[in-house]
């Protein structure tokens, strides 16, 4: 019982710290782009002193290797959409949108993996629209465009999620942390000089505060949420790692109420769109659990 109390904590504590990066990315003055750039940079940097690291890496294939590099990609790709949804919009509604990921991934999974399709999931996508549309109704103007962002970083999140599970589960998950870290940096500087024609000047050395809030970002935001998730995963079942995963939106809108009151900016349509989200993710989830259970 005293085991099972500790993983719970310890994915509730991973979750929530999760929950924190959407507040950081509206606390972080730089932009969306360098601030994923230096994320990956310091979570690559702080990872390589991790004992074994650098040596389990001449162990994987190239082929490996270089699937676990285009996933990288997309998370990076992912991050920068995501923080582009908070600079845009805030916290809530970018935090509000990561609800859908869940479902992505139940509607996309057997596209990419070849799987049998569950005609059940097609439901629960649709159940999630109405929700969308409300979120969509209640923003101002301004709003919108951040929102799209974020059910577009939503999306890639999905994909990277299921690739991810497809290609590198014989892998050490911190060697593949780290590689798709390593590789998302790799490729956002290959991306850094049409950045800085498109947006002259706007990437430059932070200031002191940033750089506290960044490496607070890339520690306690990245590396040790995902050091407890691994841990808890190992002693509990995937369908209660995934229920409590569904709880970083929550988190996040609290969070973003209490230190931003951004509650001040949204409307009772926008909690019910987000409410008719949740409901549909810890839906599917109870009704996957059943079918596994009976099977």
């Amino acid at each position: 019982m005293q085991v099972r109390s500790k993983t719970y904590l310890q994915k509730h504590e991973a979750t929530f710290l999760w929950g924190v990066t959407a507040i950081l990315g509206k606390l972080i003055s730089v932009s969306e782009f360098p601030l994923v750039w230096y994320r990956v940079f310091f979570v690559s940097a702080c990872m390589v002193f991790f004992p074994g690291i650098v040596a389990s890496l001449r162990q994987i294939p190239r082929k490996s290797l270089a699937i676990m590099g285009g996933i990288g990609v997309l998370l990076a790709l992912h991050w920068v959409l995501w923080y582009a949804s908070i600079k845009y919009a805030n916290a809530s509604v970018a935090v509000s949108c990561i609800a859908g990921v869940s479902l992505f991934i139940a509607l996309l999974e057997p596209l990419i993996t070849r799987k049998r399709f569950d005609h059940s999931n097609l439901f629960f996508g649709l159940l999630v629209i109405p929700g969308i549309l409300m979120i969509n109704q209640s923003l101002d103007l301004h709003y919108k465009f951040g929102f799209m962002l974020g059910i577009a970083a939503a999306l890639l999140a999905a994909i990277f999620s299921i690739l991810n599970k497809e290609y590198t589960e014989a892998f050490d998950p911190r060697t593949i942390t780290f590689v798709q870290m390593a590789s998302g940096w790799l490729f956002l500087c290959l991306c850094l000089p049409v950045y800085e024609w498109l947006q002259p000047g706007k990437f430059h050395f932070p200031g002191m505060q940033d750089i506290g809030l960044l490496l607070f970002l890339a520690v306690a935001c990245t590396i040790i949420p995902y050091i407890l998730f691994l841990y808890a995963l190992k002693a509990s079942d995937a369908f209660t790692t995934s229920l409590i995963n569904n709880l970083e939106p929550v988190y996040g809108i609290i969070l973003a109420a209490i230190f931003l009151q951004e509650n001040e900016e949204l409307n009772w349509k926008f909690y019910t769109g987000t409410g008719i989200i949740l409901f549909a993710v810890l839906l599917h989830a109870a009704v996957s659990q059943y079918k596994k259970r009976k099977k």
